[in-house]
């Protein structure tokens, strides 16, 4: 099979399955599968490719057709100019999580102690520690399939400066914590009663533990909250319908004053705590 015919066959079947963004879904797997560019297909659209690569590209084109994330499909996600390998018992990175990382190196690179909480595919952790090779960060999550392939993702890309915490939530970081300056998290956020609204591609594939936040969504922060010792720096993703709750949460918090910052579309997205002077 040729060029020419991949393309025609998988952008029939994108778009009768009504795939968003059909090309750029197109080209990132010809890139992730073939690992041809867009040169390639307009240059050299004749070209064989054997049967091996064409039934392997075929079947991601399938697995997207069915709802997977493309990102689970490639294997991968950039992520703040860092390759990171994903698989389904981790979330997804995303961009909004990038705006927090990007307040964070900007608020915060002459700290040196931080801790991602809930790490994941160790996204915050991976940006953090490259982007402030001074620091040391302490990684922690409850899974431990997310805590291997977190630290897989650090080694893979020569990042050495983090030290992975099997733990749940803030207790997870023992004995650690006194030394932690910055506390980073992108926790659990989403209703109970509204994970059964999620896109489907979100509720089928991607690991409930890493997106359920209890009845209200405030589990992860509420707990979180009550054991916060004074005097650290705190940067929490949040969803916009917890500001009021949260703002409630806080405002029995001694030694803080609380921040809410919008994401680029205009949402609350971002709660910051700084300690009081």
């Amino acid at each position: 099979m040729n060029l020419q015919e991949l393309i025609h066959i998988s952008k029939r079947k994108l778009s009768e399955a009504g795939i968003e963004n059909s090309r750029f879904v197109m080209m990132s797997l010809f890139r992730g599968v073939l690992s041809l560019n867009e040169a390639d297909l307009i240059l050299d659209g004749e070209k064989e490719i054997e049967s091996k690569l064409s039934a392997k590209y075929m079947k991601a084109v399938e697995r997207v057709v069915e709802g997977e994330p493309i990102d689970y499909v490639l294997g991968f996600r950039e992520f703040f100019g860092i390759r990171l390998e994903v698989t389904r018992s981790v979330l997804i990175p995303r961009n909004e999580t990038e705006e927090l990382v990007e307040i964070v190196i900007d608020e915060e690179k002459n700290s040196k102690v931080f801790a991602d909480i809930g790490t994941g595919s160790g996204a915050i952790a991976c940006a953090l520690a490259r982007n402030i090779p001074s620091s040391l960060v302490f990684a922690t999550d409850i899974s431990r399939d997310a805590l291997m392939l977190a630290e897989k993702n650090a080694r893979t890309n020569g990042i050495f400066n983090i030290r992975f915490i099997e733990g749940d939530n803030i207790s997870g970081l023992n004995d650690f914590l006194d030394s932690v300056e910055v506390i980073v998290s992108n926790p659990p956020y989403v209703r109970t009663g509204d994970l059964d609204s999620l896109d489907i591609n979100v509720r089928k594939y991607e690991p409930m533990v890493a997106l359920d936040g209890g009845k209200d969504g405030l589990d992860f922060y509420r707990e979180f909250l009550k054991y916060l010792p004074t005097g650290k720096k705190v940067y929490l993703e949040i969803s916009q319908y917890e500001a009021e709750g949260l703002r409630e949460l806080v405002s029995d918090l001694n030694g803080y004053s609380c921040e809410f910052k919008k994401d680029l579309s205009g949402n609350y997205r971002f709660m910051i705590l700084r300690p009081e002077v």
